[in-house]
Formats: structure tokens, C-alpha cells, sequence
């Protein structure tokens, strides 16, 4: 870190600062590799401990979302006022340690125990890192930022999904999670040592947010009485609620509908969501920042476009006969999905000022997380029991079938497995119609924007309104 020279603000030196970029996107590879891993391994560990497809969802979803987002409003609040390097370090060192312990889980609710410790460590990856992001770049480049960042998780997703894969087949589901969680303790701590703070605002061309920080209250009444946040919010949270129950039940739908080993999944699952995420993820990004120069509107325009075509993309995917189709669909169909998520992130920030941001990051994490990481798997796993008991006409599914797959009936072995593929396969398809909805209120959202990005936060006016 250089210093100015006199009574200004500290600069940080390019160096300092793609360091820092390298740091919070290794991070980040960490947190999806985690989650990544989990569902490579879940069909494994459905098996060893005996769980249904609805105890599977809990675990992949409510069980690692409901910390996760509950503690991000303190998180956001300590964000705003405490040293945002260390909360973040300190959580990647909470969030290693559970993972690794989730290797010595024996049943539902220890797993399930650990998950819940695993998301509290994970939720002080979001504001804290919106916040630092925001006092580092100014506005027309945060969106591309928040890409280079992100540009973590197809790393991570293509680590925990071969790896953890190969591990599950090869030696076992637990030691996937060692592998994740030993290093992020390591790299907490690195990041504790090497990240420094900011001033607020230093990047902000113009003077808002220079106070101190205003209530949660206050940063979300003024975040919510812009109608096109409450369009993006709304369209966010159905497109993460599709888009983390595809993600979540991809592995093991590969290797119910196609037969093929947990290895297999996992490369197929890593380089697919891999791929299609890095690229997703890049045109949501730069894309949408260069269109953005134009018309501040391609930040709706753009998530709307990419739900609107990622919706049929997956429905046909989800139907095809052989495991090459299949793949090949479902690539494009991740691809603009995935376009949605990093301009939505460079909202939150532009919306608001530099004392605000940490506070408005957490609404887009409640969002992302209690609806789209803790609803979507979640519903799914109901809906892939449900539709399963339909399928299956030779008695109840649960008796003859059992829990897990593990104690099928010499006479139903094949019908419990086609009855089981069906039903996760029609969950699929219900959940990708969720994108078509999603993309309609990023169009909405379109009608207010310009006019909501130049409506700044005003103390007075606010004390006036009491």
C-alpha cells in the first residue's frame, strides 16, 4: 500500500489491488467449491446415511441458507462500521473449520448441524466484500469487478465437482470435505495478514455516503422505494431459486437418469457448470458494463434477455435421451443464465452510497440466499419425492423403495430407479419455469432504473419524512 503524500485519503497501489481481487476470488472458489462438492457427493452420501431426496434438499438448502443469510444483516451492520478484511477473514476461517467437520457427520441432523456452520462461515463472503469493492472502484466498473471476482466460483465449481466426485467414488464422500475445508482454513490465514481497510467512499466521484451509516431500517426503505430494486429483488430471487436447485440436483439427475459413476458426474458437472459459468458470469460482467455505457437500462436488459432464453434451454435439456444432448443443452441453458447474477450485484452498490452499501448488499444476500440457496433445493427435494411416489404404480415408493436407494427389492430394483429419475427430472422442468417469471421483472425494472441510479440518499429529507 502507498501512501499520498499529505492530508489525502491513502491510494492503493495496482499491486495491493489485484492482490486483494486475487484473495476475495480465491475465497470465492472456496465457498463454491464447497458447495459444489456437496452436490457432486450427495447421491453418495444419500446412500450412506439413508436419506430422502426432501432430506438431501434440506441439507443442500435451508440447512446451509438459514445462517448464512440471518447473520448477514449483523455482518452487513459490523461492515459498515468495523474493519471489513478482518470479518472477512475471520469467516473464511469459521467457514473451513465446518466444512472440514462435515466429514464426521453420522446421520441427518450432525450433517445438517454442520451445513448450518458451513453457511454462517460463507455469509461474511457478501457484504462485507460488496462494501470493499465499492470504496475500491468507482461505479461504471463494478459490475466487471464484481465478474473478475466471481470468476472464483467456475474454479471452484470445477474443483469440488472433480475432485469431490473422483473422492466419493474412489475413497469416500467424507474425505471430499476435508479437501475443501483444510485449505480455507489456511487461507483465512493469509487474508487475515495481507488485507488491509479502505477509506469509505474513496473511490465515489461525488460526495454521497460521507456520514455515518444510516439504520438497516433507513438503508432499506430508501433501497425498496426505488421500483426498479424492487423488481430486481423480486426477479433475483426466482431466478436464484431455479438456478441453485438445478444446480444442487445436477449431479444426481446425471447419474439416475444416464447410470453413470460419481466421477463421471462430477467432470461432467465441473465442466459444464465450470465453463458455462465462467462465460455466463464474463458476459453478465463486461458485457452488460460495456452495453451499460450506452444505456444504463442493459443492466436490466440484459438479466432479462439471458432468463428469458435459459428457461426453454433447460426444459428441452432436461428431456433429451442421451447423456451428449443432454450436456450440450444444458451448457447454452447455463450460459445466459448466469448472465443475471453480477449486474444484479453492481445494482445493489450503485443504488446506494458508500456508507450504505454493506446494508444494501445484505437485502440482495437475504434474497440470494434464504430464497435462492435455502428455497430452491429445498423444493425440489419435496417436489422429487412427490412426483416419484406418482411415478411409481406398483405400491408405495417409500416402502418398497426405501430410503436412499439402498434397500430396493430384488422384484423393483429398475422401476424404484426409473421412478426416482422421473421424479428428479419433473422437478427440473417446474423449477426452469421459474426463469420466464424472473425475466419479466428485470424487464419491469427497466421502466424506473435511470431515474432510481440518479435518486441519492438525503439525511435531511429523511428526518424531514419522520
Amino acid at each position: 500500500m502507498a501512501s499520498s503524500g499529505s492530508t489525502a485519503a491513502p491510494v492503493f497501489s495496482k499491486g495491493y489491488r489485484t492482490w486483494l481481487l486475487f484473495m476475495l476470488l480465491l475465497t470465492n472458489a472456496f465457498n463454491l467449491a464447497d458447495r459444489q462438492q456437496i452436490a457432486a457427493v450427495a447421491q453418495a452420501i444419500k446412500q450412506d446415511l439413508r436419506l430422502t431426496d426432501s432430506e438431501i434438499g434440506m441439507i443442500l438448502g435451508l440447512g446451509f441458507a438459514i445462517f448464512y443469510t440471518l447473520l448477514g444483516l449483523p455482518l452487513a451492520r459490523m461492515a459498515e462500521h468495523m474493519n471489513r478484511a478482518k470479518i472477512i477473514s475471520v469467516s473464511l476461517a469459521i467457514f473451513g473449520a465446518m466444512s472440514a467437520l462435515c466429514s464426521t457427520a453420522q446421520g441427518f441432523w450432525r450433517l445438517l448441524l454442520f451445513r448450518v456452520g458451513v453457511g454462517v462461515g460463507d455469509a461474511g463472503f457478501g457484504p462485507p466484500v460488496a462494501s470493499l469493492i465499492g470504496d475500491h472502484y468507482p461505479e461504471e466498473k463494478r459490475a466487471s469487478i464484481n465478474s473478475i471476482i466471481w470468476l472464483g466460483a467456475p474454479i471452484g465449481v470445477v474443483f469440488g465437482s472433480f475432485f469431490g466426485g473422483w473422492l466419493a467414488e474412489h475413497v469416500s464422500w467424507r474425505a471430499a470435505f476435508v479437501a475443501i475445508g483444510v485449505p480455507a482454513f489456511l487461507l483465512s490465514i493469509l487474508a487475515f495478514t495481507t488485507l488491509r481497510e479502505p477509506p469509505r467512499g474513496m473511490s465515489d466521484r461525488r460526495p454521497t455516503g460521507s456520514g455515518p451509516p444510516p439504520s438497516t431500517w433507513v438503508v432499506l426503505t430508501f433501497l425498496l422505494g426505488k421500483p426498479s430494486m424492487r423488481h430486481i429483488l423480486i426477479g433475483c430471487g426466482l431466478a436464484a431459486t431455479a438456478m441453485n436447485a438445478i444446480g444442487q440436483f445436477l449431479g444426481q439427475f446425471l447419474v439416475r437418469s444416464f447410470h453413470i459413476g460419481l466421477a463421471q458426474a462430477g467432470a461432467l458437472l465441473g465442466t459444464l457448470a465450470g465453463a458455462a459459468m465462467a462465460s455466463g458470469l464474463a458476459l453478465g460482467g463486461f458485457g452488460v458494463d460495456w452495453a451499460g455505457r450506452f444505456d444504463k437500462r442493459w443492466y436490466v436488459w440484459g438479466p432479462a434477455l439471458g432468463l428469458a432464453v435459459a428457461a426453454p434451454m433447460f426444459v428441452l435439456g432436461f428431456g433429451q435421451a442421451t447423456l451428449v444432448s443432454t450436456i450440450a443443452v444444458l451448457m447454452a441453458g447455463h450460459v445466459v443464465l448466469f448472465i443475471y447474477y453480477t449486474p444484479t450485484l453492481a445494482m445493489a452498490q450503485n443504488m446506494v452510497g458508500a456508507n450504505m452499501r454493506a446494508s444494501s448488499a445484505f437485502a440482495v444476500a437475504v434474497v440470494l440466499g434464504l430464497v435462492g440457496i435455502g428455497l430452491g433445493p429445498t423444493l425440489v427435494g419435496f417436489l422429487s419425492d412427490a412426483f416419484a411416489r406418482h411415478a411409481f404404480t406398483s405400491g408405495k415408493f417409500e416402502e418398497l423403495c426405501g430410503k436412499g436407494a439402498a434397500v430396493y427389492g430384488p422384484l423393483f430394483t429398475e422401476e424404484c430407479g426409473r421412478a426416482s429419475a422421473a421424479g428428479l427430472r419433473h422437478a427440473l422442468v417446474a423449477m426452469s419455469l421459474l426463469l420466464l417469471w424472473a425475466a419479466l421483472h428485470y424487464l419491469l425494472a427497466a421502466r424506473n432504473l435511470r431515474r432510481d441510479l440518479d435518486t441519492h440518499y438525503e439525511p435531511e429529507a429523511a428526518l424531514a419524512a419522520r
